[in-house]
């Protein structure tokens, strides 16, 4: 039988409760990873990824400026418009600084045994719409598995 510590990512890559959004968003960018557990100390608080980071990161482009082309002045108030969201842009940028991966990751994190099966760890992930698992041994996170090492482990 495929056990999950045969294909398991020993190396864990974690962020920090206190990390930015920003310093996160770097951080998975430049693992090539798409998410990755939030630890304080030894404990596992939850999970980032990119899924938490889109939901924070939606920008309003509800705007339209054809509505202005029949009231005169039409390129004074798009360009007031365009200021008034340049300065909103600013003001959100500054607020995203102060939030941490603590305020939008998911809380709580879904794991699995390392002497687990491959096909337990498949069922898991599909049972729950999620992209990785962490791997916990007595209360210590020693792994994270994630689609791709389900995939190897059909080709092994």
């Amino acid at each position: 039988m495929k056990l999950v510590k045969d294909y398991m990512e020993k190396k864990v890559k974690i962020v920090k409760p206190s990390d930015s959004i920003f310093k996160v968003a770097k951080f998975l960018s430049k693992h090539d990873i798409s998410g990755a557990p939030v630890v304080s100390g030894k404990k596992v608080l939850g999970v980032i990824s990119e899924t938490d980071l889109i939901k924070f990161m939606k920008l309003d482009n509800t705007k339209n400026f054809t509505e202005f082309a029949t009231e005169p002045h039409t390129l004074t108030i798009a360009l007031i418009e365009l200021l008034k969201e340049t300065f909103d842009m600013k003001e959100k940028t500054i607020e995203l600084k102060r939030i941490r991966a603590k305020d939008f990751m998911t809380k709580g994190a879904i794991s699995v045994g390392p002497n687990e099966g491959m096909l337990e760890a498949a069922t898991i992930m599909e049972s729950n719409k999620i992209d990785r698992l962490l791997v916990i041994d007595r209360g210590k996170l020693v792994g994270i598995i994630s689609r791709l090492d389900l995939i190897r482990s059909l080709i092994d």
